[in-house]
């Protein structure tokens, strides 16, 4: 019964991205920008991969517009890129509509204001033309597009800057977990919107996932096997009245596997980083 619930989805207090936070102490939840497309995940560290998400941030800024305007970190995590821009002299508001995240950005950088909704619900009448730049760091995946885009109109200041980088699917299947590549550029045509400036960093983003892939392959599912038969020997009647709810967590932990796999997402997916102004 449990296993068959409905699923729901924990948007405004998600520990998933608690436990990612105290495993990767640099504010960041993205998969970095490695400039070395060779790193071997045998040779990277949790050091290598905070390294690589501050690259990816000033990457990012970067591309970002004239540091006198005020900007928007839609989706902003736990802060990292807040706080790079504080520091490069920008002004940077934060949103998230999780609460656990607003009060740490709160509590970490006061300084910057925090709006905790989500991004279609923004009050964007108070913030009208308010924005030199948008940053949708790996938050545009969560966005309803007709619902989001005349909102980032709205904030923007003419001539302003949205800045992207996010994963796409390649193939237009009914996938839901982000945005298909082909669909996404149709949809900006049709609203108004142009592609100023586009890089696929594909290859640079999968040495993060091949280092998790690696320590999911080689550490967590050997312990979880091991643990299974741990039990099995030491009290096989528990294990016996369990061993349902083994076998799911052993599938629903070989799928996750699956998803982090860096050839299969390089086939299914691809990450972009763009820049989008009003046509």
């Amino acid at each position: 019964m449990q296993y068959h619930r409905k699923a729901t989805r924990r948007l405004h207090d998600d520990q998933r991205l608690q436990l990612y936070n105290k495993i990767l102490p640099s504010d960041f939840l993205h998969y970095g920008f490695f400039d070395d497309v060779a790193t071997l995940p045998e040779g990277m560290s949790l050091s290598s991969i905070t390294t690589a998400q501050a690259r990816y941030a000033e990457l990012l800024i970067d591309l970002s517009g004239n540091p006198a305007d005020p900007v928007l970190d839609v989706g902003c995590g736990m802060g990292g890129l807040s706080r790079m821009l504080h520091d490069r002299g920008f002004a940077p508001t934060a949103l998230t509509p999780d609460k656990t995240q607003a009060a740490y950005v709160g509590k970490m950088q006061p300084n910057t204001p925090v709006l905790r909704c989500k991004f279609e619900k923004m009050p964007a009448a108070d913030h009208m033309h308010q924005f030199g730049t948008v940053f949708t760091a790996e938050s545009l995946q969560y966005l309803k597009l007709d619902q989001a885009l005349p909102i980032l109109a709205d904030v923007l200041k003419p001539g302003g800057k949205w800045v992207v980088c996010d994963y796409f699917l390649n193939h237009r299947t009914t996938d839901k977990t982000c945005h298909n590549w082909e669909l996404f550029q149709e949809r900006l045509t049709q609203t108004g919107w142009k592609i100023t400036y586009e890089r696929d960093i594909t290859a640079n983003v999968l040495p993060t996932l091949a280092f998790l892939h690696m320590l999911a392959t080689r550490f967590g599912l050997p312990l979880l096997n091991f643990t299974t038969l741990r039990l099995r020997r030491k009290q096989p009647g528990l294990h016996h009245l369990l061993q349902r709810m083994f076998d799911i967590i052993e599938g629903v932990a070989s799928d996750n596997v699956g998803l982090i796999d860096p050839s299969v997402f390089a086939h299914d997916r691809r990450y972009m980083m763009l820049v989008m102004e009003r046509a």
